[in-house]
């Protein structure tokens, strides 16, 4: 019993020696602990005469204060990505429960191009060329998704030589969207390589800027997700849609 006493005594110190002496080149008691086991209140217990730097206090404050903001940024991200997953399924439960397939045609119309045509990464918006296709849809997103024209930011794609202007007045009387909704248009230069038929009206670019819009977005995924559950029996989960995103872990749990 004496002997192994005194190899606990002897380890015991050994181990006290050791951890003061990491305490001593400024190492926090977490990254103490990695390389002892024991408790963390013993760390605490035996480093406590230890006196460090200013530099090394202020490379322990500097290290905790850049933790603590991972942590919280985390924490955020992973707040953000469980609201859009929720959103995704509000949008296919609605779907379902409205039964839209069969009953608006207008509605699946619009799912269809926002499908193919529409933006699925960050914000609800979708580009076209055709003054059609952006009236129906400026007028899908009020009539589904609640969305004003005076909630939808528009930019166009212009060549050069076109009445800037002039496409702004066109596009803004075509949508009712007001010309102040209207941002910086992108002119693409002469020679640029770019192709030369001319799109008489240009591109058009709108996306809803209001409040929840970026969950908006995922509603609209959740919906076309309901879609093809009821049409080919396939469904697509919300980290499919959001996989590229930087704050998508790619887990519902």
């Amino acid at each position: 019993m004496i002997k192994n006493a005194n190899k606990l005594s002897c380890r015991h110190w050994l181990l006290k020696e050791r951890a003061v002496k990491l305490r001593r080149r400024g190492l926090s008691y977490n990254e103490i602990l990695q390389k002892i086991p024991v408790a963390k209140s013993t760390v605490s217990l035996w480093c406590r005469y230890v006196k460090l730097t200013p530099g090394q206090i202020k490379n322990l404050e500097s290290g905790r204060i850049t933790k603590n903001a991972l942590r919280g940024i985390k924490a955020i991200q992973n707040m953000f990505w469980r609201r859009r997953c929720d959103a995704f399924l509000d949008g296919t439960n609605a779907f379902k429960n409205k039964n839209l397939v069969n009953k608006n045609s207008r509605f699946i119309a619009g799912l269809m191009l926002y499908w193919a045509e529409g933006n699925k990464k960050s914000k609800a918006a979708i580009a076209n060329s055709d003054p059609r296709i952006i009236k129906f849809m400026v007028s899908w997103l009020r009539e589904f998704w609640d969305v004003t024209p005076a909630q939808i930011k528009v930019h166009l794609h212009l060549h050069s030589g076109q009445d800037e202007n002039r496409m702004k007045s066109y596009w803004s009387s075509l949508t009712s969207i007001p010309l102040e909704n209207f941002g910086k248009s992108f002119i693409k230069p002469e020679g640029s390589g770019y192709r030369k038929n001319i799109l008489y009206n240009g591109t058009v670019k709108i996306a809803a800027r209001k409040t929840g819009s970026t969950y908006l977005l995922f509603k609209i995924l959740g919906a076309i997700n309901g879609f093809l559950s009821q049409t080919i029996g396939e469904t697509i989960k919300p980290e499919d849609w959001m996989s590229k995103l930087p704050y998508a872990d790619g887990s519902l749990a």
